[in-house]
């Protein structure tokens, strides 16, 4: 399994992929970085049959919400735009697919965000997703209870 945290962690929330990464890898859960621009992350989805993606979206919901989706939902990721990636997860896995690199499977954790700005902290109700978040993905991984913080 490839794990893959997107975003920017210097723009409030956007960083909530990067955050959930950086909290596997303290509890020694291999997982990636990526600003989730489109070539990056094409590179970072290569090679791999399995991958869980992590970042930010913006859908209504309440801010903290978690949507996990099977595969790519379809549409949503067009609607999510307040991230900062140039060409965004939604071009990238266009182009997985169309270069014959998209992984068998699929698993992507949105976290609503609300604070975009350049410096601006993560929201507090964010902050307990990437927990929430992190937890779900060492457990699938398969790291011990206490390597998946509590």
């Amino acid at each position: 399994m490839r794990i893959i945290g997107c975003g920017d962690a210097d723009r409030g929330d956007d960083g909530a992929g990067v955050l959930v990464a950086r909290r596997l890898c303290e509890w020694g859960v291999p997982a990636l970085f990526s600003s989730g621009e489109g070539s990056g992350l094409l590179e970072a989805l290569s090679g791999c049959d399995d991958v869980v993606l992590v970042d930010a979206v913006v859908t209504g919901a309440a801010v903290g919400t978690v949507k996990t989706w099977e595969g790519r939902p379809e549409g949503l990721l067009r609607r999510a735009r307040a991230s900062s990636h140039q060409l965004g997860l939604d071009v990238a896995l266009d182009l997985a697919r169309a270069l014959g690199r998209m992984p068998r499977r699929l698993r992507i954790h949105g976290i609503e965000g609300r604070r975009f700005g350049a410096g601006e902290a993560p929201s507090p109700e964010v902050l307990a997703a990437v927990e929430e978040v992190a937890r779900r993905i060492a457990a699938e991984a398969g790291a011990p209870e206490g390597r998946r913080g509590r």
